[in-house]
């Protein structure tokens, strides 16, 4: 009888801890980042990424007093194919980042193709060009580069870099909301903004 108990006892506690700890993978805290090198797909728990990053680079585009670009529809848009916390931050050192998932990916060029050719690529070398001494996009094009998704399943915020030439280049951060019935929209932004 007492060997029961004891089977019983052990076995009501591990099941605890089961249950107790299986919620736990998913339900990251707001504020915090993936970790270093998890693909940023889906993150965190509930956000969906490609959505989120559908209305950020939505926005960015068509809002020329936010990409410094006026009258100017780009036609190929790059997007780095890994997320950067800082990408919001022109002093920041771009060194941890995260890969965006090749289904959000899919996803993303898929919506905004009515908008631009949207491709994402590894290395931003490989569409950086000089002339007269100034780098800048080939094809007339913009480089991207995300900052990864921090937020919920309310609310999230999202860092962009934007790249033309020497001269051309803008970071900000995007508050993007889940409206029930409508879905993930941007609703403004914050922090700081910079220029070049």
């Amino acid at each position: 009888m007492r060997r029961r108990l004891v089977i019983a006892i052990v076995a009501g506690v591990l099941a605890a801890a089961a249950v107790g700890t299986a919620g736990c993978a998913r339900n990251t805290p707001a504020g915090t980042t993936p970790p270093e090198g998890a693909p940023a797909g889906d993150w965190p728990a509930g956000v969906k990424e490609s959505e989120v990053y559908v209305q950020v680079l939505r926005s960015y585009l068509s809002t020329p007093a936010e990409n410094s670009f006026p009258g100017q529809a780009f036609k190929s848009v790059y997007v780095l194919d890994h997320a950067h916390p800082d990408a919001g931050d022109p002093v920041g050192g771009h060194e941890r980042a995260t890969p965006i998932a090749s289904n959000a990916q899919d996803d993303v060029t898929a919506a905004l193709s009515g908008m631009a050719r949207v491709v994402f690529i590894a290395d931003r070398d490989t569409v950086i060009e000089t002339r007269h001494g100034c780098h800048q996009v080939r094809d007339g094009g913009i480089l991207i580069t995300l900052g990864t998704v921090d937020g919920d399943d309310r609310e999230a915020r999202v860092a962009v870099n934007g790249f033309v030439a020497c001269n051309g280049a803008t970071w900000l951060t995007y508050v993007v909301q889940n409206k029930p019935g409508t879905g993930w929209r941007v609703t403004g932004t914050t922090g700081p903004r910079a220029i070049a």
